[in-house]
């Protein structure tokens, strides 16, 4: 588990230092290696087999997505307003649980 944890964060890290090469200047880029959004998909996939399983609007009008594998291995990334993705942040031992119930309520 912590070789292949090892291998995740060592892969991640080396493609971050390659897709930046090509990305925005630093001052403008997010946190994370940063492309096309399609290429990093591709590269997700490629890589890891990780497909989009979530994904939400973040206040600033950017969009988080998330992708997670059923190895276990899951990425973020974000796509802001000038059309900038970047991955910022990716791990292991991803466990996909089930919202609780809500109550339904009068007063909403």
């Amino acid at each position: 588990m912590l070789c292949k944890l090892l291998i995740h964060s060592a892969v991640f890290l080396i493609s971050g230092a390659i897709l930046s090469a090509t990305g925005p200047p630093a001052a403008m880029a997010q946190t994370g290696p940063c492309a096309a959004r399609s290429e990093i998909i591709e590269w997700l996939d490629d890589r890891f087999h990780e497909h989009q399983t979530g994904l939400g609007v973040i206040g600033t009008g950017a969009v988080l997505e998330l992708f997670t594998s059923i190895d276990g291995t899951w990425t973020i990334i974000v796509t802001d307003r000038a059309q900038r993705t970047c991955a910022i942040a990716a791990g292991t031992s991803w466990t996909q649980i089930e919202p609780p119930a809500i109550k339904a309520s009068d007063d909403r």
